[in-house]
């Protein structure tokens, strides 16, 4: 220790003797900030502790901590820097200043995050946030949590966390917070539109980049004070431009960025916009410009992941029609961006998952592979070498294997839904591999891959939950609280300037956190419930099938592709569907016939011509017909095939169309997968009662008109005994929340539909309506559940997870099997199926023999006009076909007769003894 250093140890170790130091150990530890070099800080610092009184928890012994952790942090000592600083925020938590406990808190995290220890540096912005201020310090807290969501795929979860902030006052009205978090969810957006090729725009997003762009421009002067936030801002607003193909604007932004990032010899940043560029150029056509920014970056840059960019933009953009010419630089941007230069010197090897994990690139090289897989195939129908349907298959298998790890780390649906729309054009590239291997077995797995993913995630962690033995009150009121709060924040994001949309969100996100709380108290494992999804296998699938008259064909459909798998016992078939972009359009056609209430004989051929050419499209194997005939298939269908009921579709070209429908052949059921379903049948419902009947028939919304049909209904199932009916304001969403877990079979006879806005599925009550959103966390017992209403198997299609429907929102919650509408129901033909399909269940049929047998009965007693299918094929059942038990009907015959007869008997008795008397 030098001699200068001692003298400044000794006087301020004499300040902070004991006694004067209480005085003014304040003034003491400004003296000390005055020492230039850190090191000698920290020492002084250290010296004084051992000489000052620390018996009380004072604001000044805690700044005391704080300054010496701090001036350890600068000598990145950072061990001993969380050392002093854990002893200050000891002491700040008993005091009351949260700015300054604060302060403390998010220098330990930030030392956390220099370490590379994610996990404590996240536990410690939590702590944070919830101390509920609204300091600078709370402010960057939700920055850097959005940032640590982002930088692992769950953009979604980084943009609530940035919401959040937003929706506090101070925050949205103070310029720099305002600016500072608007410019960070620029960023993410940038980052997740960047993530790859297969990301499908949305206009929404767009709308929500461009009124933070113009919070943006309203505090320009705040952001111009650090030209890189100004630069990186115009690039991610560059980057959105881009990906909603405004070239022009993209280009106007992307060439700001590049200036002011060359103007502050950001040389790392100026690359990165380089490249961007050159991606524009490459979409624009020109090639030789963007071959420039290419091999400026993979010249000038020293980073692997930015020159691994540059290689697989240079090889997928490659002005050549010649997949072998582009291959190697698509590899060479998997080795690069895996870190495995040195591995790579004896040839291409694809890198394993850990090798991606340990090079922290797992965004980056799915991209790559994604890429490479595609141009692999492409190589081979060029060339007609099988090695490269081998490695494309191997290729495949690591991206399925990455985007479920990606996935499995993220925690919103809105970015696993994300993650899992990256995969499905991978999937049918899978499936395509498979078909030209001709390799049945992973053709299946990759197809069931492709379907309800989440909703199997989500089933399945519900499924945990309630082995917790957590009271179902708290399981219901978590799922209420936690979609009432996406709701709002979609209505939040798309209205960043409406202060009432920021209050509510506050208050309900204040709401969810504080009831979370409390659970997570009383149980501790709770919030930890995540669970890996099981993938059903065509050996075990197979195997179901083999000695029953079952059968079933699942498909993959893309807009320009689609597969198809059919087993019924013999080999499994598996088969391609041709000219997709023609069978497309005939679906569309079959779509517009079938909700069609009238057609003339024009009409009627047309759609049978069409139908026919569908189903030998559908089912295109050898003797298709015959090998269906009365089989019970069970049919997993995929994007717009889910919209078509199967039994509508003609069997022959010739011939009177009602005796044509496929209806008359077999029995059929739905299923969303496969693996769904086996997920589903985990759960053992033990139903208490018979049957749930709720019939409002009337409705406080005008719009609404009454169901005359209703009575009807009521008085058909007013005969079973042990069964509930609730009918005008009993049948309120009160009463079915508190009816609906106790029932084998609940039967809704009202109005349904999509929201106009949202496109959200609902179902009317009396007074109220219940949305696909309150209706999720809502357990049941139900074997069956029939939505007898108008467009309940409607919805929104979502790549990946099929119909989002009211019968999702019943599966999610243990139903075993729905029957649902496809479109608007005719009252009375509607009445009519559902009375058969009782009595047919009531003979001891199937569910899906009893519809069957309803839908025949009705073709059979109605003619002409209204055997069309927009009379009777509207219902269809997806789930389990298992029987059903009904109800005993009440038998009051027996008693109804003999009470008769005594009538007459005492009136003829009392008539006689009158006219004797």
């Amino acid at each position: 220790m030098n001699f200068s250093l001692r003298i400044i140890l000794v006087f301020f170790c004499c300040l902070g003797g004991i006694g004067y130091a209480q005085n003014n150990l304040s003034k003491t530890i400004d003296s000390i900030l005055n020492i230039s070099k850190a090191e000698d800080r920290a020492l002084v610092f250290e010296q004084l502790i051992t000489t000052t009184d620390l018996s009380k928890n004072t604001e000044t012994i805690a700044r005391l901590f704080h300054e010496t952790g701090r001036s350890y942090y600068k000598t990145k000592n950072y061990e001993k820097a969380l050392f002093y600083l854990s002893n200050a925020i000891e002491i700040k938590k008993q005091l009351s200043d949260k700015t300054s406990l604060n302060k403390s808190l998010f220098l330990k995290a930030y030392i956390y995050n220099k370490q590379e220890n994610i996990a404590e540096s996240y536990k410690i912005l939590l702590e944070i946030i919830s101390v509920k201020n609204d300091d600078i310090h709370t402010c960057y807290a939700y920055k850097t949590l959005a940032e640590f969501e982002a930088d692992k795929g769950d953009f979604y979860k980084a943009l609530d966390f940035l919401n959040t902030a937003l929706s506090n006052k101070t925050f949205r009205t103070n310029s720099k917070y305002k600016s500072q978090l608007s410019r960070t969810i620029l960023w993410v957006y940038g980052v997740m539109y960047e993530s790859g090729t297969n990301v499908e725009t949305n206009k929404a997003d767009l709308a929500i980049v461009q009124s933070h762009q113009k919070t943006i421009e309203q505090h320009i002067e705040i952001i111009s004070k650090v030209p890189f936030n100004l630069a990186s801002t115009y690039n991610n607003l560059a980057i959105v431009y881009d990906s909603f193909l405004e070239f022009d604007e993209a280009l106007k932004f992307y060439k700001i960025a590049e200036k002011i990032y060359k103007s502050t010899k950001d040389l790392y940043y100026e690359l990165d916009v380089v490249l961007n560029i050159g991606v524009v150029y490459s979409k624009q056509g020109k090639h030789q410009l963007a071959n420039q920014q290419y091999q400026c970056v993979i010249n000038e840059s020293d980073d692997i992941y930015q020159i691994a960019n540059a290689y697989d933009n240079l090889g997928y953009y490659l002005n050549t029609e010649f997949a072998t010419e582009k291959i190697p630089f698509l590899e060479k941007a998997v080795t690069i961006g895996s870190d495995l230069q040195k591995e790579a010197e004896n040839g291409f090897q694809l890198p394993t998952i850990a090798q991606i994990k340990t090079a922290e690139s797992e965004q980056d090289v799915l991209i790559y592979l994604i890429d490479l897989a595609d141009h692999y195939v492409k190589a081979f129908k060029q060339k007609n070498d099988k090695e490269y349907l081998i490695k494309a298959k191997k290729t495949v298998t690591l991206i399925d294997q990455l985007v479920s790890l990606i996935r499995y780390e993220t925690d919103t649906e809105a970015s696993k839904l994300f993650w899992i729309e990256k995969g499905v054009n991978t999937y049918m590239l899978a499936v395509e591999i498979c078909y030209l291997l001709n390799d049945v077995t992973n053709a299946f797995y990759f197809m069931e891959k492709n379907k309800a993913l989440l909703l199997q995630e989500n089933i399945k962690t519900f499924q945990t939950k309630l082995t917790l033995n957590i009271p179902k009150r708290d399981l219901e009121r978590e799922y209420k609280l936690h979609y009432e709060l996406i709701s709002l924040q979609q209505q939040f994001q798309q209205q960043i300037h409406s202060e009432e949309e920021k209050q509510q969100y506050a208050l309900k996100k204040e709401e969810y956190e504080t009831f979370m709380d409390s659970i997570a108290m009383t149980y501790p494992t709770y919030k930890k419930t995540k669970e890996h999804v099981e993938i059903a296998a065509l050996e075990t699938i197979t195997e179901m099938y083999k000695t029953k008259k079952e059968a079933f064909v699942e498909y993959i459909l893309h807009e320009t592709d689609g597969y198809g798998i059919y087993y019924d016992g013999e080999n499994p078939a598996f088969f391609k569907i041709e000219n997709v972009a023609n069978f497309q359009e005939q679906l569309r056609k079959l779509r517009a016939f079938m909700t069609k209430r009238r057609m003339n004989s024009e009409a009627l051929k047309t759609y049978q011509t069409i139908g026919f050419e569908v189903f030998n499209k559908l089912f295109p194997f050898k003797n298709a017909a015959q090998r269906l005939q009365n089989k019970k298939l069970t049919i997993i269908a995929d994007q717009n095939l889910q919209y078509i009921p199967f039994e509508i579709i003609p069997m022959r070209k010739d011939g009177k169309l009602s005796d044509a429908y496929l209806v008359n052949a077999l029995e059929t059921s739905y299923v969303q997968s496969f693996s769904l379903f086996k997920q589903i049948q985990k759960k053992q419902n033990v139903p208490t009662e018979e049957l749930l009947v709720i019939a409002p028939s009337e409705f406080e919304d005008q719009e609404l008109p009454t169901l005359t049909g209703t009575t009807e209904v009521l008085e058909f199932l007013s005969k079973y005994d042990n069964s509930v009916l609730l009918t005008k304001r009993e049948a309120s969403k009160e009463n079915f929340i508190k009816h609906r877990n106790n029932f084998k079979i609940i039967h809704v006879n009202t109005h349904a539909g999509l929201d106009s806005v949202s496109k959200t599925p609902w179902l009317a009550f009396n007074k109220e309506k219940m949305t696909l959103t309150e209706l999720f966390g809502l357990e049941n017992q139900a074997e069956l559940v029939i939505l007898d209403a108008c467009k309940t198997n409607d919805g929104v299609n979502l790549s990946g997870e099929g119909i989002i429907n009211l019968s999702r929102g019943f599966f999610y919650n243990g139903t075993q099997s729905v029957l649902a509408s496809q479109w608007n129901v005719n009252e009375e033909a509607g009445n009519e199926i559902l009375q058969t399909f009782y009595t047919e269940l009531d003979n001891g049929n199937s569910k899906s023999k009893a519809l069957q047998l309803a839908k025949k009965a009705y073709l059979q007693k109605h003619k002409n006009t209204q055997n069309i299918p927009y009379y009777w094929a509207a219902f269809t059942l997806t789930g389990s076909t298992d029987a059903v038990m009904l109800p005993s009907k009440n038998n009051n015959t027996i008693f109804i007769i003999p009470a008769v007869l005594f009538i007459v008997f005492i009136l003829f008795f009392m008539y006689r003894k009158k006219v004797f008397k």
